[in-house]
């Protein structure tokens, strides 16, 4: 910085003036001060730029580290909604299972309170064996056999004392208000056009009238037509040996399915 000065003074003065020897140590001094001072600037520029190369090379690395933890960040988000989302399915399967569980329970209370109710108001009638009741893990059965409600093996109209019970399960089955009930007919093995004055041409058709039998009393007693129905199973579904009388008379039989 301080050669520039010298140099505008020889250049002023030089043709003027002689320099002694003592101005010229002088000036040669400064101009190795300038020397140095120029290679010291040097150095620090090398340095400088050095420090700044790896200063962009450690903001280089920084940014690529950003750019990591930007992405890892995103990636965490996203695992977390995706987590969030399982998490609101899970959250729903539990909220079905727990509301399944609490229905399944109130069933199975309305299955025993029911059992319970059909078992006292039919005391009388199932220790007469005249009807059976039978519980299964849905449904609850009473099981009417032929001799308590029809005159002969081979009809379907009901006896007054069978049209006295079926009345009294339409009324206990009316307090009771299930959810539905299946009237079903059975038969034995017999075919029911064996006998030539039997107006039942198959045994399909002697397993409905009996179920209808049983449905026109119930309808008649103001159970809700909507909740009724009457199928035929005729000698397809037997519960004994149809080889022996007992096993056909327990064969010819009305069954009623009730869902509490």
């Amino acid at each position: 910085m301080r050669v520039l000065p010298v140099l505008s003074l020889l250049l002023m003065f030089g043709c003027a003036h002689k320099y002694s020897e003592a101005e010229y140590l002088a000036v040669s001094d400064q101009l190795d001060v300038c020397s140095q001072e120029i290679k010291m600037i040097r150095e620090d520029n090398v340095q400088l730029s050095e420090r700044l190369g790896s200063a962009l090379e450690e903001i280089d690395r920084t940014d690529t580290a950003l750019s990591s933890l930007i992405t890892e960040k995103q990636e965490l988000l996203d695992r977390n909604i995706q987590c969030l989302e399982e998490n609101k399915v899970l959250m729903k399967q539990v909220s079905q299972s727990n509301a399944s569980l609490q229905e399944n329970k109130e069933s199975q209370w309305r299955m025993s309170k029911g059992y319970e109710y059909i078992l006292s108001f039919l005391e009388n009638e199932r220790l007469r064996d005249q009807v059976y009741i039978i519980r299964t893990p849905e449904k609850i059965k009473i099981v009417i056999p032929q001799r308590t409600l029809f005159p002969t093996a081979a009809s379907a109209w009901l006896t007054p004392r069978g049209s006295n019970i079926i009345r009294k399960i339409a009324l206990g089955l009316k307090q009771l208000n299930p959810a539905s009930i299946e009237i079903a007919g059975h038969t034995d093995n017999t075919q029911a056009n064996a006998s030539s004055n039997n107006v039942y041409p198959t045994n399909w058709h002697l397993a409905q009238a009996r179920a209808m039998s049983v449905l026109m009393v119930f309808n008649d007693s103001d159970i809700p037509k909507d909740k009724l129905c009457a199928v035929s199973f005729g000698e397809t579904k037997p519960i004994a040996d149809n080889s022996s009388e007992e096993g056909r008379a327990m064969n010819r039989r009305v069954e009623i399915l009730i869902v509490p």
